[in-house]
């Protein structure tokens, strides 16, 4: 009878060691859920649904001990989810989100200073302006993990249109755009417009006007070297008057003005149109489509030899931030030194270009050819501009107060007001926008006892040139 009672507690014995190894062998370590420390990643960027899995499925393979949980936010209610989370003080680990600016989130203690992931070495590997004050930096300290360095607009053409139509010419100036587009609905017998865009997305509008009316107004928009905003330009006018002749002779498609991007370019790619006004984001997206008979040029130029730029300036969507009171620091510094070198390779596979860094650099198998295009066309026309927080922290304060109460008109507004007829004083309606607009943000600064007008005044800018770091050391202030 001991014998066997002996014998049986031995099997026990043997048995329990025998799972314990199984356990162990199949999770390849020995940790429990209690070792595993799980990482809250919040992501608003569309293209984060595709790479962030890719990147978090290898990242886990390799750090059994920390899991990335991804929670995709919707767009359209990402605001208040952040804003909730901040109230309630659980911001997630780490997070996209345009919610705030990174001023903002660092004014208000709710970000965590990412140094060590970015000491000056690594910075090098960058692309130029993507550590200045004002992007990623706040002071001398780096708060967001960047990701892209910003966007821009430009000009996709269908090539089966041109195909179809024998069309031979891509339009690079005003008039090209106007006589190709008429020859474009003529020989369609009116099935297909020559230029096209999502009049019902303000943004794209806004963002595009205002980059073409830089052309004949570098001043348009922001007239840095006096210090004020200005609408009432030449090259405002005469941009959104071009748009109206485009529509009066058939050769900008009406559809523009009921439809947004999304429908744009699906209209686009069914052959309505030969040319569609969008942003840099727009090549993956009609890649994603499968539509894969397309080209991309810069915006058209009024003149041939003509110069048109726009910001070079990250938002708080082109990057990621973690949250001041993580209480997993250690293990966010890993994940993030994973992404800072796997990343942008990715973000590439996936067809967008405008990445952080040099994309020349990081040699991956592009998608598809444009990609070097569109990269291309973003640093031809993309610059470092004047920026008042360099030398002023608390023109940020200003420029929170002053959006509070901007006029809520804009110059995508203005330009659909005047294609569909409700504007008929072109010229007045801008003045009136120009002279509302710069009240409020007199009066923004005005309220505030650590900013003047001379904060907002760089008259050693020049047009279409980068504003450097000796620029602003030259002003003495």
């Amino acid at each position: 009878m001991k014998k066997n009672l002996s014998l049986i507690v031995s099997l026990i014995l043997l048995s329990a060691l025998l799972l314990v190894g199984c356990q162990k062998e199949d999770g390849k370590t020995g940790e429990t859920d209690k070792d595993i420390v799980t990482l809250d990643l919040w992501n608003n960027i569309a293209a984060g649904r595709t790479y962030f899995p890719i990147l978090i499925e290898e990242f886990e393979k390799n750090n059994s001990g920390i899991k990335i949980k991804l929670n995709n936010v919707n767009v359209e209610s990402s605001e208040a989810e952040y804003q909730a989370a901040i109230s309630d003080n659980n911001l997630p680990d780490m997070f996209t989100t345009d919610a705030y600016t990174i001023n903002e989130f660092v004014e208000l203690g709710l970000v965590h200073e990412l140094n060590d992931l970015f000491p000056e070495k690594v910075r090098e590997e960058y692309t130029d302006g993507v550590f200045d004050v004002g992007n990623t930096m706040v002071g001398d300290d780096v708060y967001l993990f960047p990701i892209y360095k910003g966007g821009t607009y430009m000009m996709f053409y269908n090539k089966e249109v041109y195909e179809e139509l024998g069309i031979e010419t891509v339009p690079k100036t005003w008039e090209e755009v106007m006589t190709v587009g008429k020859e474009i609905y003529e020989k369609s017998g009116g099935a297909s417009h020559g230029l096209l865009f999502g009049g019902q997305s303000g943004w794209l509008v806004n963002g595009v006007v205002q980059l073409m009316a830089t052309e004949a107004s570098p001043e348009a928009g922001y007239d840095y070297a006096n210090g004020e905003y200005n609408f009432a330009t030449v090259g405002h006018v005469e941009t959104m008057e071009f748009f109206k002749n485009l529509l009066d002779n058939n050769a900008l498609s009406p559809l523009s003005l009921e439809n947004d991007s999304t429908v744009a370019r699906e209209l686009f790619t069914s052959g309505k149109a030969a040319f569609l006004l969008d942003g840099n984001w727009t090549g993956q997206l009609l890649h994603e489509s499968e539509f894969e008979n397309w080209g991309v040029v810069p915006l058209p130029t009024k003149d041939a030899n003509g110069k048109q730029y726009g910001e070079f300036r990250l938002g708080s969507n082109d990057g990621m931030y973690v949250s001041k009171e993580t209480k997993n620091w250690n293990e966010v510094k890993i994940f993030m030194e994973f992404l800072r070198e796997n990343i942008y390779g990715e973000i590439l596979k996936d067809g967008e270009p405008l990445i952080a860094k040099d994309s020349a650099a990081i040699k991956v198998e592009l998608p598809f050819e444009e990609v070097n295009d569109i990269a291309d066309i973003f640093l031809n026309m993309s610059i470092r501009v004047p920026n008042p927080i360099v030398l002023n922290p608390h023109t940020q304060e200003v420029r929170t107060e002053f959006l509070k109460n901007a006029p809520d008109e804009s110059i995508g507004s203005v330009t659909m007001g005047y294609l569909t007829g409700q504007v008929k004083d072109l010229k007045g309606t801008l003045q009136k926008y120009t002279d509302d607009y710069n009240a409020e943000f007199t009066k923004a600064i005005d309220g505030n006892e650590h900013v003047t007008k001379e904060d907002y005044k760089f008259p050693n800018w020049v047009p279409y040139q980068s504003y450097t770091e000796e620029n602003y050391k030259e002003l003495n202030r």
